[in-house]
Parts: C-alpha cells; structure tokens; sequence
C-alpha cells in the first residue's frame, strides 16, 4: 500500500532557521527527520514537533562525512517509503581573512557549508528523481551575493551553495523534482545573536524594514518552497531580507 503521509528531512534541525523551519514543517502536517549535532536540542524540537500531530525522528549525524549521510538517508527512505522534500539549514558562521587562506577554519567553513548541503543533496536526489517528484531547499545568505568583509569563507560557502543549487536543479527538472534557495539577511539566531547586538545600528541603515528577521519569518518560506504551492518554481534564490539590497 502505498505510503501517502508527507516526509521532510532538515539539516541543522537543532536550533536556529533549521529548527523554526522543522516546526513550521510539522504544522502544515509533514513529518519531520531532525538531523544535527546535539542530540539534546535535537530531542527538545523532537518534542516541539510532536506536539503539531506528526511523526518526529532524530539523527545526530556529521554532515561532512559522505557515508554516514549516505547511510542515514538510506535508512530514513527505507523506513519511510519515500520523501517530499530535504531542507539543507546547517551552516556555521566564523571570522575569517581572505588572506589567511591557511587558517583552519577556512576549510571547516567550507567543510560544514558547501558538503554539509552537498552530500545530504547528493544522497537524496537519486531517490527524488526515481520517485517523480520532491523538493530540495538550501539556506545560503545575502553574503554570497554582496560580499562581506571579515567573513569571506563564509561567504565563499554560500556563494558555493547558490551555484550548486541552480545546478541541481538543472539535474531534476525533468524529473518533477525542484531545488531551490532561501537567502535570509540578517536573522536573529543562536549563531548570530552577538553579532546583531555589536552591529545594531549598522544593520538598522542597512535594512529599509529596520530590524532583523525572526527564524520563523524565514521558515515561511522555505516551507512555502517545499509545498506543492512552489510546483513551478526550480534553480531560484528567493531572498527574505526585509529590502537588504535596496538600500
């Protein structure tokens, strides 16, 4: 008997734009496979998730090793049946000079951003193009299209993930399956909590709206992304930045 319950993958699902978008995911019904680093916040969204009605499963998993994302997904499709949609919110956020290319962080950077989107896109997509449909939405960030002093790995990695994102979405097109992009500006995370407080004022004249974005102003629409709402929209960046780049 076929399997007609909705599942959704979200990476990063433990806090942030990740765990917004996993709650907003399980209120429109889909069950959610929650994957991150602590399983302790992991198991906190578990529950928040639960809550809304649906089925709920967690997965501490490093993403940057290919064979146990390859394993993980695996056993989730096993179990399900099949996928509607994979949401890539894992990201880390450093310091870095473009000069100091040697600097360790660099390659975490690019470790955690760049492979942490490719190989649960790479895992997954084989099985959305057999299946005739599905989603795939990738978090980058207003930095990979306007550049930032002082974060250049980080931006290089988004930047990174906007091209991987049109390219995959070349590779699904035919077959129903569409990848697409959300590309916040400035939001009010754990990650970037501290840096919104040292750079209010500047962040203020930056942004026509005047404040930064709440995790679940983003999650909208990158459910809205996953949702057969989207059938017709594939290889885009939807950017939700309050007007970032009118200003």
């Amino acid at each position: 008997m076929a399997n007609h319950e909705k599942h959704v993958i979200v990476t990063g699902a433990s806090s942030g734009i990740g765990r917004a978008t996993a709650v907003a995911l399980a209120g429109q019904g889909y069950n959610v496979h929650l994957i991150g680093r602590n399983a302790e916040r992991l198991a906190n969204v578990q529950t928040e998730t639960r809550r809304k009605g649906v089925q709920s499963t967690t997965y501490q998993l490093e993403l940057t090793d290919k064979t146990a994302v390859q394993q993980v997904f695996d056993e989730i499709y096993a179990t399900t049946g099949r996928i509607d949609g994979l949401v890539n919110a894992a990201g880390i956020f450093y310091t870095t000079n473009v000069l100091d290319y040697e600097d360790p962080s660099w390659k975490e950077i690019m470790d955690v951003n760049f492979y942490g989107t490719l190989y649960p896109s790479l895992a997954l997509l084989p099985k959305l193009i057999a299946q005739g449909f599905g989603s795939i939405v990738n978090v980058t960030s207003v930095d990979a299209f306007d550049g930032i002093s002082n974060y250049d790995a980080y931006a290089a990695s988004k930047g990174a993930v906007t091209s991987l994102t049109k390219t995959l979405a070349l590779e699904g097109a035919a077959k129903n399956v569409r990848v697409n992009a959300v590309v916040p500006g400035i939001t009010d995370t754990e990650m970037t909590h501290e840096r919104l407080l040292e750079n209010i004022e500047k962040y203020r004249k930056k942004v026509p709206m005047q404040r930064a974005a709440q995790a679940a102003e983003v999650a909208k629409p990158i459910a809205f992304l996953i949702s057969d709402d989207s059938s017709y929209i594939t290889g885009q960046s939807l950017h939700v930045n309050g007007g970032w780049r009118l200003a």
